[in-house]
């Protein structure tokens, strides 16, 4: 509507309205009986604080002064009914002005709620409430769904059986058709980068032309989403491709099949992915040091979605002048394995479906005549065999390039932000993970047994963001003993196993004289019959010639004893 047209709004109606709103949003100040009302609660004199409900309501209206506040004072109607028949004439009224207006149906598009302060998340629903039952009018709310249930149970702890989903009932009345959204997939995310990649290196009208190309339902009325390579020569036939899309198209092509499930298909991490990549690049460029992306994004794509491994390799090239034999014997391990095309695995982490006789999929390389025979995995050092117990990382050392002949450390030095002293974490915490992270950290065994339950619903990411919590307070906890976040991490194992390669990762970087008595019998049992009960005895047999602590020495090898003997 410009600004030329005549207002629609009867302005008689408008006074009208806005004095309802006014008394509303008084009621809501100086009374705690019309929260509950407007928000459905029935018990008036029971319900949360009303602070700020009437205020989104009343958005746009003006500031009542003191003056006028006696006047609407006087005005407010004794008695609950009162107050629900006046909300009852609002919402008359309101679908009166609609209709006079000639509007048909009134949409209101509320985007990113998630983003608010869960209060606010909180108030703006209550507020919607008021509205939402007038006559033509409609409301989308664009949210992460899991946000707002948080929301909702922190607003409304004093409900009973708060156990229950409090959050997903609340939505359910208030949400008629859900719409969900599905993460992307590896391709879905390849195509993302790849796009976002167009932008920057294409011109303005071949970039549109692209995109809008794309967004064209196929030949069975679906989109085709699909970017890449050859996609871009199609669609660009009259156009040279740059040479620097070239570059960066194949850049994402080697990164995204191992970057992609470490990121949830979340599109904004990918997009924070390649921000903090060309980020550094620009850094790197400025300091005259000679970067390679693609050594970059894999290294990156490491610290993302294995921080306690990035953290490990940060030391190891630290001591070794940017070069750890640690990782050269595992890419030249990997790469003397022959290869199975099509081998099996999990995508969530755990042990693959099945593994040939040499343990894992790879290139294929005959042993020249004279040649010594590969080594066994259990002659690998101990940090090689922690990251070939996990089946992600070992993707990720077979993935070119291959870093071996690679100086890390000004890779490592533009990444100080992450590394700094080695105690931060790239991953932030999900409400569903925090909530986890909160329960299993309580005093109470029943509250922590509900916290290991629940987290087996959180994906990968989320788990990953879990375990980096507990691993932190591991870390600055004085003492492992009875009481300590060791023994929640442990009990974490039984209900997400795939993290068992990052805890022996966590354990082989603490200090020996932190190491409890009882740690080797809980790090075997953890362990024993997975993947990683190689590098986990390897861990042991370090414990038990400990000079350190005489007292983890012999724990150390009665537990080697028992596994031998049993």
């Amino acid at each position: 509507m410009s600004t030329t047209d005549p207002d629609p709004w009867p302005s008689g109606l408008k006074d009208k309205l806005r004095e309802r709103v006014n008394w509303l949003r008084l009621a809501a100040i100086t009374g705690k009986v019309a929260a509950p009302v407007l928000t459905g609660s029935p018990d008036p004199s029971g319900g949360a604080d009303p602070s700020g409900v009437a205020a989104d309501v009343a958005a746009g209206v003006q500031t009542i002064a003191p003056a006028d506040a006696q006047g609407l004072l006087d005005a407010v109607p004794e008695g609950e009914g009162n107050l629900r028949r006046n909300i009852r004439d609002f919402r008359g009224d309101f679908g009166t002005l609609l209709k006079e207006a000639e509007i048909g149906t009134l949409v209101v598009f509320i985007d990113d709620l998630d983003r608010c302060m869960p209060d606010t998340v909180i108030e703006t629903l209550e507020a919607i409430k008021l509205f939402l039952f007038a006559p033509g009018t409609a409301f989308v709310l664009g949210a992460d769904e899991r946000l707002v249930e948080y929301a909702v149970r922190l607003r409304f702890p004093e409900l009973p059986n708060t156990e229950l989903e409090v959050g997903r009932n609340y939505l359910e009345k208030l949400v008629q058709f859900p719409i969900r959204i599905p993460a992307l997939n590896g391709a879905d995310v390849q195509s993302y980068a790849n796009l976002l990649f167009a932008e920057i290196d294409l011109e303005t009208d071949d970039y549109e032309k692209v995109r809008d190309s794309l967004a064209e339902p196929g030949v069975n009325g679906i989109s085709e989403l699909s970017f890449d390579l050859q996609a871009a020569r199609n669609l660009l036939e009259e156009t040279a491709i740059p040479a620097q899309l070239e570059r960066d198209l194949d850049l994402v092509a080697q990164v995204t099949p191992v970057l992609a499930p470490g990121l949830g298909g979340n599109p904004r991490r990918v997009k924070r992915f390649l921000n903090t990549l060309l980020l550094r690049m620009a850094m790197g460029e400025d300091r005259n040091l000679n970067l390679q992306r693609k050594v970059l994004a894999k290294l990156m794509s490491l610290e993302y979605v294995k921080p306690e491994f990035f953290k490990k390799l940060a030391e190891l090239q630290a001591r070794q002048d940017g070069r750890p034999g640690e990782l050269t014997a595992a890419e030249t391990y990997l790469r003397s394995v022959p290869g199975e095309d099509g081998d099996a695995r999990e995508t969530d982490g755990k042990t693959a479906e099945k593994r040939n006789a040499s343990g894992s999929k790879g290139s294929r390389r005959v042993r020249t005549e004279g040649e010594s025979p590969r080594p066994s995995e259990e002659e690998l050092p101990s940090d090689v065999q922690t990251w070939m117990a996990d089946d992600w990382t070992r993707d990720w050392l077979a993935a070119e390039p291959t870093l071996n002949d690679v100086d890390l450390r000004p890779y490592f030095y533009v990444a100080h932000d992450k590394v700094g002293a080695l105690d931060g974490s790239p991953l932030r915490l999900t409400p569903a993970a925090a909530e986890v992270l909160n329960r299993l950290l309580s005093d109470h065994e029943t509250t922590r047994r509900l916290g290991l339950s629940r987290s087996e619903n959180l994906n990968g990411p989320e788990a990953t963001a879990l375990f980096q919590g507990l691993a932190e307070r591991v870390r600055r906890a004085e003492s492992l003993g009875p009481g300590s976040p060791q023994v929640v991490l442990f009990k974490l194992m039984d209900h997400r196993p795939e993290l068992l390669p990052q805890l022996v990762a966590l354990y082989d970087s603490l200090p020996e004289t932190k190491i409890t008595l009882e740690t080797p019998g809980l790090l075997y049992e953890a362990t024993k019959g997975s993947t990683s009960a190689v590098a986990a005895r390897g861990l042991l047999e370090r414990w038990g010639r400990s000079e350190a602590k005489p007292g983890l020495v012999r724990a150390a090898r009665a537990i080697l004893g028992r596994a031998e003997g049993g």
